[in-house]
C-alpha cells in the first residue's frame, strides 16, 4: 500500500548531502526537458536538481529544502546552470518534505515543490512498482561537480550507472543503506557529486524512460567500489 507521500505524488502526477555528475557527457539539448535546476533567484545558479512530475510539481531531495537563503525558483527545460535564455523559470510557492525524512540518516530523502503556475514542458513517467535489480542500467543527470574538487558544470550532464544491491552497497560504503534507498555506480570516474542532489535517476521500463530514484548522498565521488545513494521512488 502506498504511503501518504506517495498518494500526494500520485495526486500531483494525475493533476493538470549535495552531489554532481562525474565521468559523464553533456546531455543532448532538448531531450530531458523534465529536469529542473533549483535556484535562489530566477536567473541565479542552480544549487540542487529536481524532476517535473506534474505541471506544477517538482520532486527533489528533502535535504535541499528548508535552507537559508531559500530556494525561490525552478528552472525547467533549461540546458544551463544559470540564466534565462531557455527553459522556464517558475517561482516555488511551497515545500513539502516526506513525513519520514530523517536529516541525519537521509532516509526518505524526498520533497515536493509546488510551483506558482504550470510548466509547459512534459513531466517524467513514474513507476512506483519499478525496483531495479542489481546491474540494471540507469542514467543520472545534473549540473553537479565533474570531479571531486571541481566546480559545477554550466551545462546539463548525464552518465550511465548500474544499480547495486543494498547489501553490497552498505558493505562498500560502511554506512547504513535502508529500504528507502537505492544504490548505483561504484565504477571509477562515473558518479553523481556535489550539486546533483535532488536530480533524477531514470531507467527504461517497457520502452519508456521512468524515474526510479532521486540523487541523495554518497561517500566521495566517482571512486571505485563506492556507489552513489539515491532515494528509492518505490518507497516514496
Amino acid at each position: 500500500m502506498k504511503g501518504l507521500f506517495s498518494v500526494l505524488i500520485l495526486i500531483a502526477t494525475t493533476a493538470s548531502a549535495e552531489l554532481k555528475i562525474i565521468g559523464g557527457n553533456e546531455a543532448p539539448v532538448g531531450q530531458s526537458l523534465y529536469v529542473a535546476s533549483l535556484r535562489r533567484s530566477a536567473g541565479g545558479a542552480g544549487v540542487c536538481g529536481g524532476t517535473l512530475i506534474a505541471p506544477n510539481v517538482i520532486l527533489t531531495a528533502a535535504h535541499c529544502t528548508g535552507k537559508s537563503p531559500p530556494l525561490t525558483h525552478a528552472s525547467i527545460g533549461s540546458h544551463f546552470l544559470s540564466g534565462s535564455n531557455d527553459g522556464e523559470q517558475i517561482r516555488i510557492v511551497k515545500e513539502i518534505k516526506h513525513p519520514k525524512f530523517n536529516p541525519t540518516t537521509l532516509s526518505y530523502d524526498f520533497a515536493v515543490l509546488i510551483l506558482e503556475r504550470d510548466s509547459t514542458f512534459g513531466k517524467v513517467k513514474i513507476s512506483y512498482d519499478a525496483i531495479p535489480a542489481a546491474a540494471t542500467s540507469t542514467i543520472v543527470r545534473g549540473w553537479g561537480f565533474t570531479n571531486q574538487l571541481g566546480s559545477p558544470s554550466q551545462t546539463l550532464q548525464q552518465v550511465s550507472v548500474d544499480t547495486v544491491s543494498n547489501e553490497v552497497c552498505a558493505a562498500s560504503l560502511k554506512k547504513k543503506v535502508d529500504v528507502s534507498m537505492l544504490c548505483a555506480g561504484g565504477k571509477a570516474g562515473k558518479d553523481s557529486c556535489q550539486g546533483d542532489s535532488g536530480g533524477p535517476l531514470t531507467t527504461v521500463i517497457n520502452n519508456t524512460e521512468s524515474l526510479v530514484g532521486v540523487v541523495s548522498w554518497g561517500v566521495e565521488c566517482g571512486e571505485v567500489g563506492k556507489p552513489g545513494v539515491y532515494s528509492r521512488i518505490s518507497q516514496a
